[in-house]
């Protein structure tokens, strides 16, 4: 499984993602976008098989993997959409993904993971997180469970900045690629500030 891991706090949303595809045929793709920016409010991120991503996220990419033009979709909206075709997905029972949609709701920053499970759909859920206090950041993590680890330990070498939040993320690729063989070590990132 890819990787794309988000950090939420107060002030703003940060999302990272690494940039190999791993295709159903077994090829592979490098340089693969896997975060996307909709507009000033909502973040996408793909995570698991990209074909299934494509299906989860249609309403906003095209099939090239490039967005569609112009979308004015809030957050709620974009949550919706995204959760009717996550259970259209469950219903057929074939997917494996692990992606989310974060951004800013209009008070706060927020997210939802979706995570599909064909192998045991007793795991398959959405996952909402809220900011939470001013003074706290949410780590969130879809892939293998030791780059969420390997984060929140670079981070406390980086710090907390966009900045080192970016450079931690770098650190996270650069130590995965030793035991993850679907993720690579470059990185793509997209941000959501919070409103003045």
């Amino acid at each position: 499984m890819s990787l794309v891991q988000a950090v939420l706090c107060d002030r703003f949303v940060l999302v990272c993602g690494e940039q190999q595809a791993n295709l159903d045929n077994g090829g592979i793709l490098h340089n693969f976008k896997k975060v996307f920016k909709l507009n000033e409010n909502v973040i996408i991120g793909l995570s698991g098989v990209i074909e299934d991503n494509y299906y989860l996220f249609q309403d906003y990419l095209n099939v090239d993997f490039t967005l569609k033009e112009d979308c004015p979709d809030s957050l709620e909206e974009v949550f919706a959409h995204v959760s009717a075709r996550y259970q259209e997905m469950t219903d057929q029972g074939e997917c494996d993904v692990f992606s989310l949609v974060c951004g800013w709701n209009g008070g706060e920053f927020e997210a939802r993971t979706f995570f599909i499970d064909s192998a045991d759909p007793s795991n398959s859920r959405i996952t909402e997180v809220k900011q939470g206090r001013a003074s706290e950041a949410k780590l969130i993590s879809c892939g293998d469970n030791r780059h969420y680890d390997n984060f929140l330990s670079c981070m406390a070498r980086r710090g907390f900045s966009i900045l080192g939040l970016q450079d931690t993320f770098r650190d996270v690729l650069s130590m995965g690629v030793k035991f993850d063989d679907y993720i690579d070590t470059n990185a793509w990132f997209e941000l959501i500030k919070r409103p003045e």
